[in-house]
């Protein structure tokens, strides 16, 4: 009786602890694809919608191509946090769980297909400016041939409609039937089911294997880290000798005043705008890098083993999550980044009334807490050139007070003229 019970012993513990995994795993997928994709849903379209709108509102006065390729990606991404909201998010705030019958399921070949669309044609475009971006810090001469804003635009719509159909054979791997429990009864609910395209083992080679790990997967993944690897090579070399245009040595009166110069300051903007870029594609490369290695892993492993493991489950949503993290947060790297874009942030919110409102007590508070602290002379000119005035106007000032002090002077002591 003793051994017995000895042995017995692991074993309840081992599934206890494997009860106990499951049921953390299970949670923290709940977590990941209910609440805070459905956070990260609404706040990235809200933010992706109003940096369309900047970038289109600014397009009027003219603006680089490069914010073509911004436009169509954030369009692009956009499209991909409502569906990922309506594959993931939606059924598990509503149901608890993924479902596979019901009403609901009828979406089902729609969003997965528009899915993958979306998904395509955002490692493309980012691809692209990518090799945009490439070409424009290492090849200016090749650059300025092909980077004008027509052949730009009609890239982008190439490259999105090759999206489309290159994404058009999913849409015939799933469908909905009706499931008739027993078959003959009246009582039928409507089933999501592969089709026989997918258990295709020609199709899924071709397909999936072959071709989505050389134009998704694999292969732009070592495009993109190879060129942006190179990109910071060339803006690291471009900030060195920057710095050597002024060293501690030289001339100030010659060298300083011709880094202030009209050159020097467009080529810091466009420094910032290429550090801003390349943020944007390490940003994607990163929260694309686990979705790729799941897709290698599932090639390798077999998908029906794949899928029964629960753990691989959870990675899949955690890539799934990074995926829409990503796609929401491209504002943030604008908003920081780009100056000319928080202006325009600026100008979009004081054109409302509930903006201006919130502006004009933001400033009212600011100007409130420079006032009820008394400082000193000297401090508050300092505070007042933080807050829009320049050197210049303070030197005119002080040679003002100076010229009157002089002429009291002279008006007081005549001999001296």
């Amino acid at each position: 009786m003793v051994p017995s019970d000895a042995a017995s012993s692991p074993t309840t513990f081992i599934d206890v602890l494997f009860g106990w995994a499951v049921s953390f795993i299970t949670m923290l997928s709940h977590l990941l694809n209910g609440y805070l994709t459905a956070f990260f849903v609404f706040t990235g379209i809200i933010l992706n919608l109003l940096s369309v709108f900047i970038f289109l509102r600014k397009e009027r006065a003219g603006t680089p191509a490069i914010q073509y390729y911004l436009v169509t990606l954030t369009l692009w991404q956009t499209a991909l946090l409502a569906n990922a909201f309506l594959l993931y998010s939606f059924p598990n705030l509503w149901w608890g769980h993924l479902v596979s019958q019901g009403t609901y399921v009828y979406l089902y070949p729609y969003v997965y297909t528009f899915a993958n669309t979306t998904h395509t044609g955002s490692v493309w475009i980012v691809l692209t400016l990518t090799i945009d971006r490439y070409l424009a810090l290492c090849q200016p001469l090749k650059h300025r041939a092909i980077g004008k804003k027509r052949r730009v635009r009609r890239l982008m719509v190439v490259v999105s409609i090759m999206a489309i159909m290159f994404s058009i054979p999913r849409f015939f791997e799933v469908h909905v039937i009706l499931y008739c429990d027993p078959p003959t009864s009246d009582n039928c609910v409507a089933t999501i089911d592969r089709t026989s395209l997918f258990d295709n083992q020609l199709y899924w080679t071709i397909y999936h294997v072959i071709l989505a790990m050389i134009f998704v997967t694999l292969l732009p993944c070592l495009i993109l880290f190879a060129l942006t690897l190179r990109i910071s090579i060339a803006l690291r070399s471009a900030i060195a000798k920057r710095k050597s245009l002024c060293a501690p040595n030289s001339d100030v009166d010659t060298r300083c005043k011709s880094m202030k110069s009209s050159r020097y300051n467009s080529s810091r903007k466009d420094h910032k705008s290429n550090i801003m870029l390349v943020l944007v594609i390490a940003k994607f490369l990163i929260s694309d890098i686990l979705p790729t290695v799941i897709d290698v892993l599932e090639h390798v492993v077999g998908q029906s083993a794949f899928m029964r493991s629960p753990l691989a489950s959870l990675f899949v949503d955690i890539s799934n999550f990074l995926i829409v993290l990503n796609c929401s947060s491209n504002f943030w790297v604008f908003f920081v980044w780009g100056k000319r874009f928080r202006r325009s942030c600026r100008k979009c919110i004081k054109s409302t009334q509930i903006g201006a409102c919130i502006y004009d007590m933001a400033q009212w508070n600011t100007d409130s807490e420079v006032s009820l602290c008394a400082p000193s002379s000297f401090t508050t000119a300092n505070v007042t050139k933080a807050y829009g005035s320049t050197e210049r106007s303070f030197r005119y000032k002080r040679h003002m007070e100076l010229t009157a002090s002089r002429t009291d002077e002279t008006s007081l002591n005549p001999s001296r003229t």
